[in-house]
């Protein structure tokens, strides 16, 4: 059977480039798929990433807007703030980076596609049919996104949140390092106010709202004027604000049973719903899944054995499955609660002095982290109202 290509990669976005890049060094013949004409428009994410992308991948100084060390997490009558003395995340212009990671996959020797809307795959044939052209791969890999062309090969039960997200510029803001969360009704999502540059702020939701629904909750959010926001004048006067820019997208549930390979085939990224339940960013796990894809990939091409691509659901599982749990289980618990019972939460994370443990125990990949440390001291049941308390037992134990 002849083959164009080892790997026909589909979906240039951060991961796929990425997974490109890799192979490409490894000496794979590649290429890469995108209906885009432009990498990385429209841009759909909040853009802030841990510190940790500086062990799995190249972020050049150009592209960091700004950095960030903690948080304020905002119910509706009270706050927390969790920090810690070093910068703990980044935020980036996606775009640019894209385009970065784009760029060096395609200069380590990756052939590129632009404006080539993959019309169907043969997953078992390897076969890719895009515009008027098809290309035979002996692994397809399905990198692209939420709505993937592969994925649908797979006949996997997806299932995703609506996500919305204004770029604000904000009059009066003093504080530009800290990241601003508001919890409440809208659980098993919440509202973000990412800090970039120069006062714009990246403010967005994600929930099972529509679009137009989500549109309503953030115009009301910024009518009422970010008042929770350290105000550089003192007080809670209300700021003068302009909407520069909309977006909208989807963020993936991951679920357990779906395939991640089947045939020549893989997903990764959106296109496998690798991404995190409580906060929906999946860059780390999509950069470490690079890795695990990549060893995968090689493996079964060396051996001549397709067969092997089934490893990577168990290589990936085996990283993260104790960590999906965790966090579903944290989605869950914080579902069954109104905006009072938040609050309530609240009143005893600052009773029990629970900011200096987030903030000491807090880490915004691996939350299982803090978790595990408010199961050993037997503070799950302790946060939250007594009627919840049978609920929370079946969630935790």
């Amino acid at each position: 059977m002849d083959f164009d290509y080892d790997v026909a990669i589909i979906g240039a976005g951060p991961i796929g480039s990425t997974l490109a890049y890799k192979l490409a060094k490894a000496d794979l013949n590649v290429c890469l798929i995108d209906k885009k004409s432009v990498i990385g428009l429209p841009l759909q994410c909040a853009g802030i990433i841990s510190y940790k992308v500086f062990n799995l991948n190249e972020l050049p100084d150009d592209v960091i807007l700004n950095k960030v060390r903690g948080a304020n997490i905002y119910s509706k009558s009270y706050s927390l703030t969790v920090a810690k003395d070093d910068y703990q995340a980044v935020v980036i212009d996606r775009v640019s980076y894209d385009q970065f990671l784009f760029n060096r996959a395609c200069e380590a020797g990756v052939d590129s596609y632009l404006s080539s809307k993959v019309r169907d795959v043969d997953i078992d044939e390897g076969v890719v049919y895009f515009g008027d052209s098809t290309i035979r791969a002996k692994v397809i890999v399905g990198a692209d996104g939420p709505d993937s062309v592969v994925s649908h090969k797979f006949n996997n039960d997806f299932n995703y949140f609506n996500a919305s997200q204004y770029l604000v510029k904000v009059e009066n803001i003093d504080e530009m390092d800290f990241v601003n969360v508001y919890a409440g009704s809208i659980f098993p999502g919440f509202i973000w106010a990412v800090p970039t540059y120069n006062n714009i702020f990246r403010v967005g939701m994600f929930s099972n709202h529509s679009y137009k629904e989500q549109s309503k909750i953030l115009d009301k959010f910024l009518d009422n004027g970010f008042q929770k926001i350290p105000h550089n004048k003192g007080g809670s006067d209300y700021y003068d604000f302009t909407v520069l820019e909309r977006y909208i997208g989807k963020i993936p549930i991951f679920n357990e049973k779906n395939y991640l390979t089947k045939s020549r085939a893989i997903l990764i990224g959106d296109a496998a719903s690798q991404v995190k339940p409580t906060s929906g960013g999946g860059l780390i796990m999509g950069f470490n899944t690079c890795e695990i894809a990549k060893n995968n990939i090689l493996n079964a091409l060396k051996e001549d054995n397709i067969d092997l691509l089934s490893n990577y659901y168990d290589d990936f599982m085996d990283r993260y499955s104790k960590e999906f749990s965790y966090q579903f289980k944290v989605q869950k618990s914080l579902s069954l609660l109104s905006d009072d019972d938040i609050d309530y939460a609240f009143i005893k994370l600052k009773e029990k002095n629970c900011e200096e443990l987030i903030s000491k125990y807090g880490d915004m990949d691996n939350q299982s982290i803090l978790v595990k440390e408010c199961l050993k001291r037997g503070l799950i049941l302790s946060l939250i109202p007594k009627l919840f308390k049978k609920d929370l037992i079946k969630i935790w134990f």
